[in-house]
């Protein structure tokens, strides 16, 4: 397969062109996943991280990339396969429904740049012509060293002990991959949608993608999950839909999704009462 370096500088740039002024980026022409080369290399980043360098790791090809439940995927060149990892200074138990607001902010640079509108599938897929067009996955990774919330992204202010480092990974498909069309809910691409994008239109996505998720995030941080439930509720596409709940000891429920609660949680209605289901409990199918 044809391969091409990143232009890290048109990442950059177009990172820049936002609200982000500190960013660092790392590209590969290939790669087995940015999420784990950005986890492996987080110790020689945390002095970054601390003065608010958010990290970003961009390939043309990713041949081992990590989903949701440990799974593996090799995408083609040329799609979108990025992760960044920044410092929020809130602990993790602070941080839930961050996962969403990524998915928003995927949401609307898709809106604002190619006039797609998205839908978002709880809890990490981004959803085009009621088909996959890529997924996102969030985790938090304790720094290690002493903490001084002397950081950009996020809001910190100096002397707050209480900080979590935020690993974003993203994965958007850009061209058409006919084993995976047919996986899942099936599978769409940018191009299937009619947009064509070269790899320099690719890698100034990457860059607004970047700065909209690094923006987002620090609102979270400084408002909580109201300030984006009413945008989530327009962008649910479960919302009022009939769900398979399939738990990890394989037993499966029939049910109808209600939206998420104050910490991103799926309302799910059981026997007229709302419960709150997690990501790290459940899959979701739509029922047709």
């Amino acid at each position: 397969m044809q391969t091409c370096m990143p232009d890290v500088n048109t990442i950059v740039k177009a990172a820049s062109s936002g609200q982000l002024t500190h960013v660092d980026v790392h590209g590969f022409e290939s790669l087995g996943s940015t999420s784990e080369w950005l986890r492996s290399q987080h110790h020689t980043f945390e002095a970054l991280l601390a003065l608010g360098r958010a990290q970003v790791c961009v390939t043309d090809w990713q041949q081992a990339g990590i989903g949701r439940r440990g799974n593996v995927w090799q995408t083609l060149p040329a799609n979108i396969t990025m992760s960044v990892c920044a410092r929020l200074y809130k602990a993790p138990q602070e941080l839930l429904g961050l996962s969403l607001v990524t998915g928003i902010a995927v949401a609307q640079v898709f809106e604002e740049r190619l006039q797609l509108p998205v839908m978002l599938k709880w809890p990490n897929d981004v959803i085009l012509n009621n088909r996959k067009l890529g997924g996102l996955l969030t985790e938090i990774i304790q720094p290690t060293t002493a903490i001084e919330g002397q950081g950009m992204v996020g809001g910190g202010s100096r002397g707050d002990r209480s900080a979590s480092d935020v690993l974003t990974g993203i994965g958007i498909n850009v061209k058409r991959d006919e084993n995976v069309t047919c996986l899942g809910i099936g599978a769409t691409s940018i191009s299937e949608a009619g947009v064509e994008l070269s790899r320099k239109d690719r890698d100034e996505f990457v860059g607004v993608l970047a700065d909209k998720v690094l923006g987002l995030h620090s609102k979270f941080v400084c408002h909580g999950w109201d300030f984006f439930k009413k945008e989530w509720s327009t962008r649910d596409w479960l919302a009022d839909q009939p769900v398979s709940v399939v738990r990890d000891n394989h037993s499966t429920e029939r049910t109808v999704a209600r939206g998420v609660n104050i910490h991103g949680a799926l309302l799910v209605e059981r026997s007229g009462e709302l419960v709150p289901l997690y990501g790290g409990d459940v899959s979701i199918r739509t029922t047709l």
